[in-house]
């Protein structure tokens, strides 16, 4: 760049982001899409064993960290500052304006202790609302995230006094999953659910669907999952009589899910799943399920049917209908679908969306930083 071309005055870049994760969790494609937006992120692992970091010497900020580290519900006293310690030291190593974590349980307890320690800015966007002592978390946290509509409501609830952004519910559309083609597949006339099979009310409520119909009207339903209660409710599909209509196959890949989803005729949102739901709309399928309020953010009326929640016999009518719809409007509301969910809830679109709530923070920071 020539000398004439230089700015004139001094400029701030944000400075990078402290992304503190929990153990168990996959964020790849949100820091990614944060790093394409122009943010330097550093993704920090809560509770990996590292060596231990010294205490800041602030007394003020030692105290608010301890205070906040004993009323902790899901974490030692000891580990939450141990942990803290770890990300206030990666927080000033890195140079970094904010902490912002993705998380609700002990990651939560351990980032906010560390903002407390850093005296640092820290935004939290939990995964989901019953972890321990989470309004306390919530209180005290300078931004909160919330994804969707009826989570904001409640994270409003727990902390009214707490700034809070709204993120829409995503999907990483690079996935297998929402790479189907544009061209219209074989159907093989079944529907497709997805389940954990961990004991949650939805299969049991599927197989009572099934059974309220008459034998000549079931749909044939494959039931993709294997967790502990694998057996059980193949063996209440036995029992109720649908096991020819009810097909637990088992765990599938994603490689299997990419190549045979987008052949079925819809698909089950048996629990309620919203990622499930916002895959299936990806690949073009119809979907039906429950009424929650997560559901209803994304599942619009072109682009499937929900019932209420708990009520078998709507559930079966359901099932008839999207059996039997005809192929021209399957295509039409598997196509509101993909489009729904590709404008406007890719991993992108969150990533921009957290982006411009993170921005004030960081702006902040860099700002201290150059003065």
């Amino acid at each position: 760049m020539p000398f004439d071309a230089m700015p004139e005055g001094p400029t701030t870049a944000p400075a990078p982001l402290l992304y503190v994760l929990p153990a168990k969790c996959e964020a790849a494609a949100e820091i990614a899409s944060l790093r394409r937006l122009g943010l330097t992120v550093i993704p920090f692992l809560a509770g990996e064993e590292a060596m231990p970091a010294p205490l800041p010497r602030n007394p003020l900020a030692l105290a608010r960290a301890t205070r906040l580290a004993f009323a902790s519900g899901d974490l030692p006293a000891r580990d939450a500052l141990r942990q803290g310690a770890r990300i206030a030291a990666a927080f000033q190593a890195w140079g970094c304006g904010a902490i912002h974590v993705a998380a609700g349980d002990a990651a939560a307890t351990a980032a906010l202790v560390g903002a407390r320690l850093a005296g640092a800015p820290v935004s939290l966007a939990p995964a989901a609302l019953d972890a321990p002592g989470l309004g306390a978390k919530l209180r005290s946290a300078d931004l909160l995230f919330a994804t969707g509509a009826a989570m904001a409501d409640q994270c409003r609830a727990l902390a009214p006094a707490t700034p809070l952004r709204l993120l829409p519910p995503a999907i990483a559309c690079t996935t297998p999953w929402a790479a189907g083609g544009a061209a219209a597949p074989d159907r093989n006339g079944r529907l497709l659910c997805l389940d954990p099979m961990r004991g949650g009310a939805g299969v049991p409520m599927l197989l009572a669907a099934l059974a309220s119909l008459p034998p000549g009207l079931r749909p044939v339903v494959d039931l993709i999952g294997s967790g502990p209660f694998f057996d059980a409710w193949r063996a209440e599909a036995l029992e109720r009589g649908v096991s020819d209509q009810a097909r637990f196959l088992g765990a599938r890949g994603p490689d299997w899910l990419a190549a045979e989803a987008p052949r079925y005729l819809g698909f089950v949102a048996a629990e309620g799943s919203v990622e499930d739901a916002l895959r299936a709309m990806a690949l073009r399928l119809p979907v039906i399920g429950p009424a929650t309020a997560g559901m209803r953010e994304v599942v619009a009326p072109d682009a499937g049917h929900l019932v209420p929640p708990g009520d078998a016999r709507a559930l079966a009518r359901a099932l008839r209908w999207l059996a039997i719809l005809p192929d021209d409007q399957r295509r039409l509301m598997g196509e509101a679908g993909r489009d729904r969910v590709l404008g406007g809830h890719t991993m992108a679109t969150r990533a921009a969306a957290l982006a411009q709530g993170l921005a004030p923070l960081l702006a902040g920071s860099a700002a201290r930083l150059a003065a």
